[in-house]
């Protein structure tokens, strides 16, 4: 729900319900060829060979090692050499053994080292639920931010007073239900997420304007709950929005304050045109004004309805209903420079005049411009209104309007 703005001083106060709904017009057997021996023709041996005695108990050969050790000493055995040199011959093949069993103990001891290591190796990080990642996700929040008192809320989802705990830096948490979150974008890496936290996220350099004072709230974090995408911004400090900041003043500015709040405005909406972003809902309530020594500061807020710009026309109208560019009830088609620069020119017009505005109240000539004003102020903000899109000044060109000078 929008808020129903009173105005006070002596013009009639005029009410109206702001809608912040948008318009709305995926077995193999293998074969073995058999292989014989050729049978060979025994020769004998004309030097009679000594018999080697077997013992009873037959150790069957498990190793290369053990196979090469009997035929060494079968061979030692059954030659016809001094015993002398049979005896080297032995002790040369116990030598071998020795060492060749040595190594290959020396890799089995190597073997089950690596596989006690791998017993002992974590197996791998079971894949989180959606449930539990949503769980984990609360818990981060709890534990990094405290949650305050409600500050407002519209048809969108709530925003609440908070702080982060390690610094007690004065947070604004924003609470959007799932069925509200409508708009989806995609990013490089193919991940969706909501289109208010892309563009947020683009604009995280982008928060200073050429005058030096910030032009838009940051965002610190998001969460993506099972119900609801919590958003965690900065909070200015002391600030309030401009529909508040107006009721506190009567109703309407004067020129010099309006001008100071509209620039820095305009400076933040070319900006937003650099990065290809297209806010769609510029007004009153979405600007959040800090009282400082130095004046206001302007802080554009709410992305909700933004979307990424890239010269295409839009037919389909999300905003507030009061602020619909002429050209859609003609062409029912928009684009957005000429719908900023009109939305800045309704904004301007609340802030000078104690009345809210329609587009049509406005074109049917209900509503007039005051003619108490500075001309300088007259002439820009009958441009910014114009009826036409294309007799509107760019941005670029609003900024150097000799009002501002």
């Amino acid at each position: 729900m929008v808020k129903e703005r009173k105005r006070k001083g002596k013009t009639p106060a005029l009410r109206r319900q702001r809608d912040n709904n948008s318009w709305m017009t995926p077995p193999i057997i293998e074969s073995v060829q058999e292989c014989r021996p050729k049978k060979r023709k025994r020769v004998q041996d004309k030097t009679p060979r000594k018999r080697i005695k077997v013992s009873a108990t037959i150790r069957v050969a498990t190793t290369c090692q053990d196979h090469i050790k009997r035929k060494m000493t079968e061979e030692v055995e059954g030659c016809s050499t001094p015993t002398k040199k049979k005896k080297e011959l032995l002790q040369q093949v116990q030598t071998k053994e020795t060492s060749s069993s040595m190594d290959i103990s020396s890799d089995i001891r190597k073997r089950n080292l690596t596989r006690k290591a791998d017993d002992f190796e974590e197996p791998p990080t079971k894949k989180k639920t959606k449930k539990e990642q949503v769980t984990s996700q609360r818990a981060k929040f709890q534990k990094k931010y405290t949650e305050l008192h409600l500050l407002g809320e519209g048809g969108f989802g709530s925003v609440f007073a908070g702080y982060r705990q390690k610094d007690k830096l004065p947070v604004a948490i924003k609470h959007i239900p799932k069925e509200n979150v409508f708009l989806k974008h995609k990013d490089e890496n193919g991940r969706k997420m909501a289109m208010e936290v892309a563009i947020m996220l683009k604009l995280s350099n982008l928060t200073t304007s050429s005058s030096g004072q910030l032009a838009m709230v940051s965002l610190l974090d998001w969460y993506e709950l099972e119900e609801e995408l919590l958003l965690v911004m900065e909070r200015p400090m002391p600030s309030e929005d401009l529909f508040v900041y107006l009721d506190e003043h009567e109703g309407c500015l004067n020129e010099e304050e309006a001008k100071i709040i509209l620039k820095q405005l305009v400076e933040a909406t070319i900006q937003l045109q650099n990065a290809n972003i297209f806010h769609r809902d510029i007004k009153v309530e979405n600007v959040l004004i800090k009282s400082s020594s130095e004046g206001p500061q302007a802080y554009l807020i709410d992305f909700g309805l933004s979307c990424f710009d890239r010269g295409r026309k839009f037919a389909l109208l999300r905003g507030t209903r009061d602020h619909v560019p002429p050209e859609f009830y003609r062409l029912k088609k928009y684009t957005a420079g000429p719908t900023t620069v009109w939305q800045l020119g309704v904004l301007l017009f609340e802030i000078l005049h104690n009345k809210m505005f329609k587009t049509i109240s406005f074109l049917t000539n209900k509503l007039k411009i005051n003619k108490r004003l500075s001309k300088n102020c007259q002439n820009l903000m009958t441009k910014c209104l114009k009826e036409h899109p294309k007799e509107r000044p760019t941005l670029e060109e609003l900024l150097s309007h000799p009002w501002f000078s």
